[in-house]
Protein backbone atom coordinates (compact mmCIF):
# COMPACT_ATOMS: atom_id res chain seq x y z
CA UNK A 1 0.00 0.00 0.00
CA UNK A 2 1.43 3.60 -0.71
CA UNK A 3 2.57 5.95 1.80
CA UNK A 4 0.51 8.74 2.21
CA UNK A 5 1.26 12.47 4.03
CA UNK A 6 -1.93 14.58 3.86
CA UNK A 7 -1.88 18.45 4.18
CA UNK A 8 -5.43 20.90 4.17
CA UNK A 9 -5.59 24.50 3.21
CA UNK A 10 -8.58 26.94 3.87
CA UNK A 11 -8.38 30.50 2.31
CA UNK A 12 -10.41 33.25 4.07
CA UNK A 13 -11.65 36.21 2.44
CA UNK A 14 -12.66 38.36 5.40
CA UNK A 15 -14.76 35.87 7.98
CA UNK A 16 -15.86 33.85 5.07
CA UNK A 17 -14.50 30.70 3.81
CA UNK A 18 -13.72 30.98 -0.23
CA UNK A 19 -11.91 27.51 -1.14
CA UNK A 20 -10.68 24.96 0.68
CA UNK A 21 -7.88 22.61 -1.25
CA UNK A 22 -6.32 20.03 0.20
CA UNK A 23 -3.95 17.07 -0.83
CA UNK A 24 -2.40 13.60 -0.36
CA UNK A 25 0.91 12.64 -1.15
CA UNK A 26 1.05 8.88 -2.46
CA UNK A 27 4.63 6.97 -3.83
CA UNK A 28 4.24 7.47 -6.78
CA UNK A 29 2.54 11.19 -7.19
CA UNK A 30 -0.03 13.41 -5.75
CA UNK A 31 -4.03 13.64 -5.71
CA UNK A 32 -5.40 17.23 -4.73
CA UNK A 33 -8.92 18.51 -4.26
CA UNK A 34 -10.42 21.91 -4.12
CA UNK A 35 -13.92 22.76 -2.95
CA UNK A 36 -16.07 25.95 -3.28
CA UNK A 37 -18.89 28.18 -2.09
CA UNK A 38 -20.89 28.76 -5.06
CA UNK A 39 -22.09 32.26 -3.28
CA UNK A 40 -18.02 32.87 -3.99
CA UNK A 41 -17.92 31.54 -7.02
CA UNK A 42 -20.99 31.79 -9.38
CA UNK A 43 -23.18 34.01 -6.60
CA UNK A 44 -25.37 31.02 -6.49
CA UNK A 45 -25.49 30.23 -2.59
CA UNK A 46 -27.50 26.82 -3.55
CA UNK A 47 -24.25 24.80 -5.49
CA UNK A 48 -20.88 23.80 -5.02
CA UNK A 49 -17.88 23.63 -6.94
CA UNK A 50 -14.75 21.04 -6.95
CA UNK A 51 -12.01 19.47 -8.95
CA UNK A 52 -10.13 16.50 -8.26
CA UNK A 53 -6.78 16.16 -9.95
CA UNK A 54 -3.75 13.77 -9.91
CA UNK A 55 -0.42 14.49 -10.71
CA UNK A 56 1.88 10.68 -11.67
CA UNK A 57 5.37 11.02 -10.95
CA UNK A 58 6.52 7.57 -11.13
CA UNK A 59 6.10 4.29 -11.65
CA UNK A 60 4.50 2.02 -14.51
CA UNK A 61 1.57 3.59 -16.58
CA UNK A 62 -1.76 2.69 -14.69
CA UNK A 63 -5.52 2.83 -15.04
CA UNK A 64 -7.01 5.54 -12.87
CA UNK A 65 -10.68 6.69 -12.24
CA UNK A 66 -10.86 10.53 -10.72
CA UNK A 67 -13.80 11.06 -8.10
CA UNK A 68 -15.69 13.35 -5.40
CA UNK A 69 -17.20 12.20 -2.21
CA UNK A 70 -19.87 13.35 -0.36
CA UNK A 71 -22.23 12.06 2.34
CA UNK A 72 -24.72 11.75 -0.24
CA UNK A 73 -23.22 10.51 -3.69
CA UNK A 74 -19.57 9.44 -5.14
CA UNK A 75 -19.00 10.92 -8.91
CA UNK A 76 -16.55 9.13 -10.82
CA UNK A 77 -14.62 9.80 -14.15
CA UNK A 78 -14.14 6.53 -16.66
CA UNK A 79 -11.48 4.60 -16.48
CA UNK A 80 -8.51 6.25 -17.84
CA UNK A 81 -4.98 5.79 -18.44
CA UNK A 82 -1.19 7.83 -16.82
CA UNK A 83 1.82 7.69 -17.05
CA UNK A 84 4.91 9.45 -15.35
CA UNK A 85 4.85 12.95 -15.36
CA UNK A 86 0.83 12.81 -16.60
CA UNK A 87 -2.07 15.14 -14.43
CA UNK A 88 -5.08 13.96 -14.90
CA UNK A 89 -7.68 16.20 -13.28
CA UNK A 90 -12.35 16.54 -13.48
CA UNK A 91 -13.86 19.66 -12.41
CA UNK A 92 -17.30 18.28 -11.18
CA UNK A 93 -19.06 21.66 -11.86
CA UNK A 94 -22.00 23.22 -10.04
CA UNK A 95 -23.43 20.57 -8.09
CA UNK A 96 -26.69 21.16 -5.20
CA UNK A 97 -25.40 21.65 -1.69
CA UNK A 98 -28.76 20.46 -0.56
CA UNK A 99 -28.66 17.31 -2.33
CA UNK A 100 -25.44 16.14 -2.57
CA UNK A 101 -23.51 18.18 0.21
CA UNK A 102 -25.95 19.40 3.15
CA UNK A 103 -22.93 18.96 5.30
CA UNK A 104 -20.61 21.07 3.00
CA UNK A 105 -18.15 18.82 3.15
CA UNK A 106 -16.43 16.87 0.09
CA UNK A 107 -13.52 14.50 -0.22
CA UNK A 108 -10.76 14.02 -3.43
CA UNK A 109 -10.72 10.69 -4.20
CA UNK A 110 -8.90 8.74 -6.51
CA UNK A 111 -9.25 4.99 -7.62
CA UNK A 112 -6.45 2.87 -9.21
CA UNK A 113 -5.30 -0.54 -9.81
CA UNK A 114 -2.70 -0.59 -6.88
CA UNK A 115 -5.88 0.74 -4.29
CA UNK A 116 -7.68 3.62 -3.52
CA UNK A 117 -7.17 6.96 -2.04
CA UNK A 118 -8.40 9.57 -0.48
CA UNK A 119 -7.68 13.54 0.45
CA UNK A 120 -8.64 14.86 4.12
CA UNK A 121 -12.17 15.80 3.77
CA UNK A 122 -12.67 19.49 3.32
CA UNK A 123 -15.52 21.99 4.40
CA UNK A 124 -16.82 24.84 1.70
CA UNK A 125 -19.00 26.67 3.23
Amino acid sequence: MATAAMTATLVLVGNTAFAASTSTSLSNGTLYFEAQDGANVSGNSSLFYSATKYKKTGGSATSIQLALWTSEAIFKTDAMSISAGQTKSKSWGGLSKAKYAPDCKATGYLIASSGKYTTPTVSFC
